[in-house]
């Protein structure tokens, strides 16, 4: 038994898209994003941004030229315990994105979970 108390309202889709962001005082970083909800996600950053910072977000999704934009704000950041390019776990509330977008990313989320499952 567990004491941990799950505050999610949504079921998160793991998957794995690169991007870059930019943060309001102008700084540059990349961002690995790992899991997604309606609501947010988890990323791997190569910065300590601090929390309450938003983030203006280019996301590529493999196989599309079009990238994706939306703007997120820290909500939670921590040292990761991997020691790679992104040294930082960060979770984003998404509050800018355009609808078609954000089904873009759920949808290759779903793909990949499918894909893990062996649904596909």
């Amino acid at each position: 038994m567990t004491d941990y108390n799950e505050k999610r309202r949504y079921l998160r889709l793991g998957a794995f898209l690169e991007g870059t962001f930019q943060t309001e005082d102008a700084k540059n970083g990349l961002v690995m994003l790992m899991n997604f909800n309606r609501e947010g996600l988890k990323a791997s950053l190569n910065r300590n941004i601090p929390v309450g910072q938003l983030l203006k977000l280019e996301i590529w999704i493999p196989g599309s030229i079009i990238p994706i934009f939306a703007q997120g704000q820290v909500v939670w950041i921590r040292k990761s315990a991997e020691d790679w390019t992104y040294n930082y776990d960060a979770g984003l509330r998404i509050n800018e994105i355009e609808p078609d977008d954000r089904q873009r990313i759920l949808d290759y989320a779903y793909e990949h979970w499918r894909y893990s499952r062996g649904k596909v």
